[in-house]
């Protein structure tokens, strides 16, 4: 299914924009005025088309080369650019010239913003607010901005605003539930969108925001309930499949999750995205010969990704065939060399071969990745502890606590490696958290210890 780039734009942006790319296409020299010249630059912006984008400010500087609001919208393609300073010249001109203008104040924040000078970009949107105009999107970036200095809460109270004053505006939904989950207020956000959709019971994102709240808290059969409202409200919302897939997997209904998958590829403009989520989940259950069949439809369709052929090196190692495994991942590393799906795959790999300087190199890199999920992390640890590096395993369980406090499997890591090297002083403080069942079986003797065995949790059936 062809993906509409004008879903969130009006028939007359539409066909703006349309014919200028007509224009351009076809060399013609058609005049456009200011205000249309704006429309159609915002909208490369929004969409964060990059190539037109720099088309159609060329255009407009040609047709208005003094004009303030394109000159401001230089400033933001250089901001995509990343060219912060050559931004920063001209808001500063721009500033000077004409110090009452917000339309100036809030670029400038934006430029700030991009710059990672939060404080700054603060200052300067509430001086864009001033003038009482285009109040949710200036709320919206001034949460932004106190999110990325930490402070979740005055982020959450202007993500509130920012929706009061522009209720529709969808990343402002799904940034306010992420900020809520993170701060420990899901309840909250999930009060506020109980009410947002029970006056708006036909906004699909209203819905989808609801349901990843609700999911965030455990409260799984109503986030079921609230994606499939959403998917109701608008069955192309493609990222809800997935959110919903993910939840009915939580339930126990794999092939449920399974059919929402198949559906976001039926509606996906590629469905190799779709294909790699579902034989995620069957590798997830242990069955790399139902994972198989969609890794090879995302090869045929996708040759060059390297995400399909990590996934394809970890279905022929769960398949125990590691020659195919090593061949796969190979493949990964040349054409996706630092990313994390690549680098575990290439460590699990290399584990399984036995070439463990090898593995421990990848898996090395691999930690040190903003893009590792936790639960490769943990891989990582396993193959450190069983390479008996417990000194490592030691320091990186004593991090992780600290970012996941109470979590029993650093818990259980940190107490198998006092109990290694016979730091058993250490272990009173520790083995009251640890897992039963995973203690014994990374140490398989700590029983045997008159003055360990009583401190250790009963085992727990499994069954």
């Amino acid at each position: 299914m062809k993906k509409n780039r004008f879903k969130n734009f009006n028939d007359d942006e539409r066909e703006l924009v349309i014919d200028f790319e007509n224009t351009v296409l076809q060399g013609r020299d058609q005049f456009f005025d200011v205000d249309e010249m704006e429309v159609i630059i915002d909208y490369y912006l929004e969409v964060n088309d990059l190539k037109p984008l720099e088309q159609a400010v060329l255009y407009a500087e040609r047709l208005y080369p003094d004009s303030t609001e394109v000159r401001l919208r230089r400033a933001h393609f250089m901001v995509t650019q990343q060219q912060y300073d050559s931004a920063l010249g001209i808001m500063k001109d721009l500033q000077h010239r004409e110090p009452d203008n917000t339309d100036v104040a809030y670029s400038l924040g934006v430029v700030y913003g991009a710059m990672g000078e939060s404080d700054k970009a603060i200052e300067c949107f509430r001086h864009a607010a001033e003038d009482g105009w285009e109040l949710g999107r200036i709320f919206s970036n001034m949460a932004e901005e106190y999110y990325n200095k930490q402070d979740f809460d005055e982020a959450i109270r202007y993500y509130q605003l920012s929706l009061d004053t522009d209720s529709y505006d969808q990343s402002t939904m799904y940034n306010y539930a992420d900020t809520a989950i993170q701060a420990g207020r899901a309840s909250d956000a999930a009060a506020y969108f109980r009410s947002f959709v029970g006056e708006h019971p036909y906004d699909a994102e209203g819905w989808h925001s609801l349901g990843i709240v609700l999911a965030s808290m455990g409260a799984l059969n109503e986030a079921e309930d609230a994606y499939e409202y959403a998917l109701a409200a608008d069955k192309t919302l493609t990222s809800v499949y997935y959110d919903l897939a993910m939840t009915q997997v939580s339930l126990g209904k794999l092939g449920e999750a399974v059919s929402s998958l198949l559906q976001k590829a039926a509606l996906s403009e590629s469905p190799v995205e779709a294909y790699l989520q579902i034989a995620t989940l069957y590798l997830q259950n242990n069955n790399p010969a139902a994972a198989m069949p969609y890794l090879r439809k995302c090869e045929q369709k996708d040759p060059d990704n390297g995400d399909v052929f990590s996934a394809l090196a970890m279905c022929h190692l769960a398949s125990n065939d590691v020659t195919q495994a090593f061949a796969m991942s190979k493949k990964a590393l040349r054409l996706k060399p630092d990313s994390a799906t690549t680098l575990f795959a290439a460590a699990q790999v290399h584990d399984a071969l036995g070439h463990t300087d090898a593995a421990a190199e990848y898996y090395e890199r691999l930690a040190e990745r903003d893009d590792t999920t936790e639960g490769m992390f943990q891989y990582y640890i396993s193959f450190l502890f069983r390479n008996r590096h417990y000194q490592e395993v030691t320091e990186l369980a004593k991090e992780s606590l600290d970012l996941y406090p109470g979590d029993s499997f650093y818990y259980t890591y940190l107490a198998a490696s006092y109990f290694m090297t016979n730091r058993y002083k250490r272990l009173s403080g520790v083995i009251e958290f640890v897992d039963p069942n995973l203690i014994r079986h990374l140490c398989p003797t700590i029983e045997r210890n008159p003055l360990l065995s009583y401190l250790i949790p009963p085992q727990i059936d499994s069954k």
